[in-house]
């Protein structure tokens, strides 16, 4: 027994050492840059030498939907080994072998296998391949999530912005529109194609920023755009991830991400400015699923489905935009909802996912709904809400509201949160409504209380230089949203007008049109309340 105890001892002593072994092998090298220089991909690591049995490093070039180097031997570069190494590989930008996507990881031969020696870095200048640079038109810093019908409406309310929505999964439920890519050719469903040469010129010609909120439904017919672990029916589900951990999705997604992005970027068919990736993303049941899994999982596959996008985008428009997009439960843990992750916890962990496999200029957008979103009077929390302390000005406040919006922009001061160029990324609102009735519940509105609470918000949005957006939900009532007496919308289902749409109009231009919401809020001046 003593001896099979001291062997079986020896063998776990072995095991923790191969295992220190192998942790210390993995971090030798640091990726210290992986960006495309004309048409090549140069990385350059730095760090202490690891052994190679060739006295040589390898480069590899993995796929979104790889893992590792698993048995791989197609290495893409090699050079000798030492403390700091730089290789070259081409880029074969839209070729059957482009590395566009790929992300890139250091390897040394030990013991006849290839094993990773650095971290994992993507590209950062996806944006070094594009043939446009349309820039971002702000004429004001007011928007709403517009509705196609009335696009005049833009213009008359002077809006620099307008929000859209595209599923990805309906341009690939029929076909009649080709497009090679990488090598592949791909038929994208005409009737959709049609719809946005429609919508999009129509949008962006009134002479705004147009931000197209990117989204994933599910049905039979695309069902491998949903990973596998999240392939059910929709029920409380109303969005879905999008599926790089399988090699035709992702190619599917690359191809049509490059498509939208190209069509639609001053050829023609209009101009889509700006990209957001998913809808309040740090919910993944109902928002963005992609099955029961840790925050961590999937902070980290979204990050892979963000970066796809991210680098579609920004090869056909260096210019343009792409955000991640959160909800106002900031710190909040629902218990009842574990798949409704905290937005703070989240974004923290996409951030640094994204700046540890090679930082890039990802964006961010937000949602300050108010306690609760059906209470169009936010500046007075009711019970039983009003108890729970759920709103203050710290980190760790659990919702983060329109009341108390500082919060998001004092997270992304902190120097892990900053871009590249350590500015403090791009921040908008893109969804932030009031009713003009009330509603279901039982919160008290009307046309007056909502406009009164629009301007309160705008003149707090005003307050924060660093976000650069404030986007109204919504241009038009929804029938849906009205059957529970949620109006939000500037005009009424029949296209009449509300008082909050001719405040709307005015509200940034002759402040003093905004006065008249002030006994409403309770209070004499907006000084009172620490605004101009």
């Amino acid at each position: 027994m003593k001896r099979k105890h001291k062997f079986g001892l020896a063998l776990v002593l072995m095991l923790v050492l191969a295992l220190q072994m192998t942790v210390s092998a993995a971090s030798n090298m640091t990726i210290a840059q992986c960006a495309i220089v004309g048409d090549q991909v140069t990385v350059i690591a730095t760090g202490t030498q690891a052994a190679s049995d060739s006295g040589e490093y390898y480069l590899f070039a993995l796929q979104p939907y790889e893992a590792g180097i698993g048995t791989r031997t197609d290495y893409c570069a090699s050079a000798p080994a030492g403390t700091a190494v730089t290789f070259t590989t081409p880029l074969n930008y839209n070729t059957a072998s482009s590395k566009l996507y790929c992300r890139f990881v250091v390897a040394a031969l030990q013991g006849g296998q290839y094993v990773a020696i650095s971290n994992e870095s993507y590209i950062t200048n996806p944006e070094a391949v594009a043939t446009k640079a349309l820039g971002q038109p702000a004429r004001s810093q007011k928007g709403i999530i517009v509705d196609a019908r009335y696009t005049n409406d833009l213009t008359d309310l002077n809006c620099g912005y307008a929000c859209y929505i595209l599923s990805v999964n309906k341009f690939f439920e029929g076909s009649g529109v080709s497009y090679t890519y990488n090598g592949k050719n791909y038929s994208f469903s005409s009737s959709q194609v049609a719809q946005y040469d429609l919508i999009v010129p129509a949008i962006s010609n009134q002479g705004v920023n147009l931000i197209m909120v990117v989204m994933n439904g599910y049905s039979a017919a695309t069902a491998d755009m949903v990973p596998a672990a999240a392939r059910i029916p929709a029920g409380n589900i109303y969005s879905y991830g999008f599926n790089v951990q399988e090699q035709i999705p992702t190619e599917k997604l690359e191809a049509l991400m490059s498509f939208l992005a190209s069509r639609y970027n001053g050829t023609g068919h209009g101009t889509i400015h700006s990209w957001v990736v998913g809808n309040e993303v740090n919910n993944n049941m109902p928002a963005h699923y992609i099955g029961n899994m840790s925050v961590d999982q999937y902070a980290a596959d979204y990050a892979k489905q963000f970066r796809v996008i991210y680098n579609a985008v920004k090869s056909q428009n260096r210019d343009a935009r792409v955000y991640t997009n959160i909800d106002q439960r900031w710190s909040f843990v629902d218990a009842a909802n574990p798949l409704q992750y905290p937005s703070k916890t989240f974004i923290d962990l996409f951030a640094s996912n994204i700046k540890s496999t090679g930082d890039i200029d990802w964006a961010l957008s937000i949602h300050p709904h108010a306690i609760p979103m059906s209470n169009a009077r936010f500046w007075s929390i009711p019970a039983p809400y009003s108890g729970l302390n759920l709103v203050n000005g710290s980190d760790n406040t659990k919702m983060a509201t329109v009341q108390n919006m500082e919060v998001f922009v004092n997270h992304m001061k902190q120097a892990q949160m900053l871009s590249p160029a350590g500015t403090v990324r791009h921040i908008i609102i893109t969804e932030l409504g009031f009713s003009s009735t009330t509603t279901s519940e039982g919160y008290v509105s009307d046309q007056q209380t909502q406009a009164a609470a629009m301007v309160y918000a705008f003149k707090k949005f005003q307050s924060l230089p660093e976000i650069e957006a404030f986007i109204i939900h919504k241009h038009l009532d929804d029938a849906g949203e009205v059957a529970i007496g949620r109006s939000y919308g500037l005009k009424t289902i029949s296209n009449t007008p509300k008082f909050a749409y001719n405040v709307f109009k005015t509200m940034d231009s002759n402040p003093s049109t905004c006065d008249f919401a002030l006994p409403i809020i309770g209070v004499s001046s907006w000084q009172q309340l620490g605004l101009n």
